[in-house]
């Protein structure tokens, strides 16, 4: 396997995953995800390096007119058009200098089981570490709520490089920082150089189902080959980036 992916990158996939998540969490576990999830990254001298809040509504079938009604809407974004096969979206990137961040929303509809569905998808990305989490969380929240107008999952990841050479395996790393969040493993998919745990953790109250239980921490690792360079990914309830 050339290139090491959590399943969900796939387009697809990341369309069942939002679908099957059940979300019983209020404002409150939101705000702890993304900075419990950096506070464990600095307990693991971890150098965060990139990060990124997502979240995403299923809505009603928009036609043209209402599509160019939603970017006239959104302005301060540029906006970019694509259709493949049976999926068309809107796509909206606006780089916030003053926080120093990237926000990007899409509107997109796509064709399954001669169906249409459609949703809104609406992410910020940074790198390195901030300040303040919670401050950059409450301006997700925010943004995301004006968008949404309700509020809606969080999905949150961060991407990191661990210092030194570890001295333990990556599963042995991995469930170490497994515990960080009071989570108990439910699968996992191993290889000599990688590896992704997905956990269940009572911090956070949404949760994709597995095979067996359901899950609401995912954590993945890889490493150079010669266990120089680690990298750390976690991400909940799932992880959102390509890895």
């Amino acid at each position: 396997m050339r290139k090491k992916e959590i399943a969900i990158v796939a387009f697809t996939t990341m369309f069942i995953v939002f679908t099957l998540v059940t979300n019983h969490i209020g404002a409150e576990g939101n705000e702890a995800k993304i900075s419990r999830i950096a506070e464990v990254m600095l307990n693991q001298d971890v150098q965060i390096d990139k990060w990124s809040l997502y979240s995403k509504k299923i809505v009603d079938k928009k036609s043209i007119k209402e599509v160019k009604q939603f970017v006239d809407q959104h302005r301060q974004y540029n906006w970019a058009y694509e259709q493949d096969n049976e999926v068309s979206k809107a796509i909206g990137v606006y780089v916030n200098e003053k926080k120093n961040i990237i926000e990007k929303l899409q509107l997109v509809t796509t064709l399954t089981n001669n169906q249409s569905q459609s949703y809104i998808l609406y992410e910020v990305m940074g790198e390195g570490k901030q300040t303040n989490w919670n401050k950059m969380n409450e301006y997700f929240t925010n943004q995301s709520f004006d968008i949404f107008h309700e509020n809606v999952t969080t999905f949150a990841c961060v991407e990191g490089m661990l210092d030194d050479k570890m001295k333990v395996s990556l599963y042995e790393k991995s469930i170490e920082v497994l515990k960080e969040f009071d989570a108990s493993p439910v699968e996992k998919l191993q290889e000599p150089d990688f590896i992704s745990v997905s956990g269940k953790t009572s911090l956070w109250e949404d949760f994709i189902p597995t095979n067996n239980d359901e899950m609401n921490i995912q954590i993945a690792m890889r490493t150079d080959g010669m266990g120089n360079n680690t990298t750390l990914v976690i991400g909940t309830p799932i992880i959102t980036s390509e890895y």
